[in-house]
């Protein structure tokens, strides 16, 4: 036998020996990385989803007859447990008032939630404090490709999340109301208010009062939230050419000559009696109040509310115009947090859910909950061009109308925070302790100092 056919039994014999010890103890013969991904099943991973949502159909789906006619959110977590049997989720539902100070208290306590959505001027604090995952570079590469707006994700220059709804604002009146009051054309068309003084008046003839003065049907209503508070007022600065802030975000502008003016043609209905502040801005789904500066998401609420009537009885329109046409616009994200413990199966399930499209529909599944169900402007550019039928009717077709008129919110750090003092502010000119001036005086004072210390 010569050397060759040696050399050849040899090597057959030492593989022979190496196969038999792979397969008896494999893990000697791997590295303990490699060992792991091939011998490791897949374990049970539990997201923990945060959101702001707190109606039972957000969550539920919405029913007709005991028939689900649209999905809530659960609907779609079951559909991805469905097809990764590995993954379970836990909604955490945190109030839209505590959200912003809640989701830091609980990155900072290491109870991070994996996913969060947040309205867009929350992000910049975070961002500052590192409660957010930066995205991967395909996610961001699609988000520039495929959504009508990066502004609100956008951070320092960078993108820190997944852009869900883009909304607005616009008047939401009760019709029957209206033809109860008299107030239609000849031909029996709701004769609603197109200018700011048209709805000083029309909201001073809408509101009735019972034998002891109290208010029994409002002109025109509100309520104690910043998105009741902060966001009309800003619609009515900016339709009188008014700004909120400086371009740089050091200075407060919203108690120009403009934003006093504003004010005041605001604080009008509270002088007149037309409205207060006990009134309630979701009465209107009860038939006790005339009209409301509303977003989109309210319209299942007061679908839900007037039923069979929806449509017949409430009327939607344009905010009425102080000077220019303009409305406030603004937007929410989504994302997974820093100290997500699953960020890896966390990115993946939002890809799923707010990316992939749906081949029958040519739709995304959140695209689906949004516009179906929460009754919100999609900002994917497919869900908004293929969800017409939706975006296009009588109540949320004048939302999107109105969207070439929308100024943005602008992020700001410490944004919260911002928001609370000229929140409280204007609230203390509506019940007449303070006049336009000195309330919005005394929030761009208390303001500035916050806007000086982001700067440092």
């Amino acid at each position: 036998m010569n050397k060759k056919i040696i050399l050849i039994s040899v090597i057959a014999f030492l593989l022979l020996v190496a196969g038999f010890l792979f397969f008896k103890n494999g893990k000697n013969f791997l590295s303990d990385e490699f060992n792991n991904i091939i011998q490791a099943p897949n374990e049970d991973i539990t997201l923990t989803y945060a959101i702001h949502w707190s109606e039972k159909h957000q969550t539920d789906g919405i029913f007709e007859n005991g028939v689900l006619k649209s999905k809530g959110l659960k609907q779609y977590l079951d559909e991805y447990t469905a097809l990764n049997p590995n993954v379970k989720f836990n909604i955490k539902v945190i109030p839209y008032g505590e959200y912003a100070d809640t989701l830091k208290v609980l990155s900072d306590a290491d109870l991070a939630p994996d996913i969060y959505q947040i309205y867009s001027p929350w992000g910049v604090s975070y961002v500052k404090n590192g409660i957010l995952d930066k995205p991967s570079i395909d996610i961001v590469d699609d988000i520039k490709k495929n959504y009508i707006s990066t502004e609100g994700v956008t951070i320092d220059g960078d993108i820190w999340g997944i852009p869900t709804e883009i909304n607005n604002f616009v008047l939401l009146y009760n019709k029957d109301i209206f033809k109860k009051a008299g107030m239609v054309d000849k031909n029996g068309n709701i004769i609603y208010p197109k200018t700011w003084k048209e709805l000083v008046d029309t909201s001073v003839k809408l509101t009735k009062k019972d034998d002891k003065g109290y208010i029994s049907q409002y002109g025109i209503s509100f309520s104690n939230e910043d998105w009741q508070v902060v966001d009309p007022f800003l619609s009515i600065l900016f339709s009188n050419g008014g700004k909120y802030l400086s371009t740089d975000m050091s200075k407060s502008l919203f108690n120009s000559k403009e934003g006093v003016e504003a004010l005041e043609a605001e604080l009008e209905l509270f002088k007149k009696g037309a409205t207060n502040i006990n009134g309630n801005f979701f009465d209107f789904g009860k038939g006790k109040v005339a009209m409301v500066i509303a977003p989109p998401w309210t319209k299942a609420s007061f679908k839900t509310e007037f039923g069979d009537k929806f449509e017949d009885t409430v009327g939607v329109a344009p905010i009425p115009v102080y000077k220019n046409k303009a409305t406030l616009s603004y937007s929410w994200f989504t994302g997974v947090m820093s100290k997500s413990k699953n960020k890896e199966e966390a990115w993946k399930f939002l890809k799923w859910f707010t990316m992939e499209t749906q081949s029958e529909t040519n739709t995304t599944r959140y695209g689906d909950l949004l516009a179906n169900t929460i009754g919100a402007i999609p900002s994917r550019t497919e869900d908004f061009n293929s969800h017409k039928e939706i975006l296009g009717d009588f109540f949320t077709g004048v939302y999107v109308d109105q969207m070439k008129y929308a100024v943005s919110e602008p992020n700001v750090l410490n944004s919260s925070k911002i928001k609370s003092i000229l929140m409280s502010e204007i609230l203390s000119a509506w019940s007449g302790q303070k006049s336009a001036k000195d309330a919005l005086d005394s929030a761009a004072f208390k303001i500035d100092k916050i806007l000086a210390e982001n700067k440092k």
